[in-house]
C-alpha cells in the first residue's frame, strides 16, 4: 500500500449503487422464474444467488434459478421474457421504476471535488445509456463501461475494471489503480476491486438486510461499507487518512 492514498477517480455499479432495481430487474427475475416454474421466488432467495458470487449477469441468474428447478429453458428463452418485462415494448418496462440511490447535490459535490466519475456495470450499454439520460445523469458520467465492453470476463474477474483504466489512458487520462475506488453493491463488485488493486467500497442497498450484508461485503474486501450513497463526500474525505493509517492487504 502506497504511503499517501489519494483517490482521483471514484467508478460506480449502476444497480444497487445508483439506483434501486428492486421492482425492475428483480422483479423480472422474479416473473421470468415463475412465468417457466410456475414458483415464486422471494428476494431472499434471489439475494442468496448473488452472494455466492459469480452471478453478475441478471439474466445468466434467472437461467440458473431455473435450471436449478430441474427444467431445461435455453437461454435464449430466458433472455426473452426477461425482457419484454424490463424493457417493455418501447422502454415502458420495468426499467420506468428505478428511483436515483444518489442525489444529483452528491454527484455534484463529488465532480466539484475533481474527481473523476465512471460507470462499470454489466449492464448492456443501450439500458445503462437509458438510465442515464432519464436521470438527467449523462454530465456526471464521461466513462461508461457496460455489458458490450467486457465480452464473457464479467466481475469478480477484474478486467472491466482494468479495462476502465485502459479506456481512461487512451482518452489523455492516465490514472494507477490505487488512486480508484470502486463503489458497488455485490461481493463480486468487492473481489473484483481488491483484484484490480483498486479501493473497495461497499453499498448496502435498501431492499438487503444491513447486518447480514455489510459483514460479507467486508469479508470480501471491503474497505468501507456504506449505506447510503449520499454518505460518499463525507466518507472520501476520510477515507484516504483512515486508509493510510489502517494496513490493509491490496
Amino acid at each position: 500500500m502506497p504511503e499517501d492514498v489519494q483517490i482521483n477517480a471514484l467508478l460506480f455499479d449502476m444497480d444497487g449503487v445508483l439506483v434501486d432495481v428492486s421492482r425492475s430487474y428483480r422483479r423480472a427475475i422474479e416473473e421470468t422464474v415463475e412465468h417457466f416454474t410456475g414458483r415464486h421466488i422471494g428476494e431472499n432467495a434471489i439475494q442468496r444467488y448473488k452472494n455466492y458470487g459469480g452471478f453478475e449477469d441478471d439474466w445468466k441468474l434467472t437461467h440458473a434459478i431455473i435450471t436449478d428447478t430441474a427444467m431445461e429453458v435455453p437461454l435464449s428463452r430466458v433472455i426473452g421474457e426477461f425482457q419484454d418485462r424490463y424493457r417493455g415494448d418501447d422502454w415502458d418496462g420495468f426499467i420506468t421504476e428505478e428511483p436515483p440511490l444518489i442525489d444529483d447535490e452528491t454527484l455534484d459535490t463529488l465532480r466539484g471535488n475533481g474527481r473523476l466519475l465512471g460507470i462499470v456495470t454489466g449492464r448492456p450499454e443501450e439500458e445503462a445509456e437509458w438510465t442515464l439520460n432519464h436521470q438527467d445523469w449523462t454530465d456526471y458520467f464521461p466513462l461508461l463501461v457496460g455489458k458490450e465492453k467486457q465480452g464473457e470476463r464479467e466481475k469478480p474477474d477484474p478486467f472491466p475494471l482494468e479495462h476502465s483504466l485502459t479506456m481512461l489512458a487512451a482518452a489523455g487520462c492516465d490514472l494507477d489503480p490505487e488512486e480508484v475506488a470502486y463503489v458497488g453493491d455485490s461481493v463480486d463488485d468487492m473481489v473484483a476491486a481488491r483484484d484490480a488493486n483498486m479501493w473497495a467500497i461497499g453499498v448496502v442497498p435498501p431492499y438487503v438486510d444491513a447486518d447480514d450484508h455489510e459483514p460479507l461485503l467486508k469479508e470480501r474486501g471491503a474497505h468501507v461499507v456504506i449505506e447510503d450513497p449520499n454518505e460518499l463526500p463525507e466518507v472520501l474525505d476520510t477515507f484516504e487518512e483512515r486508509a493510510t493509517a489502517r494496513p490493509v492487504t491490496r
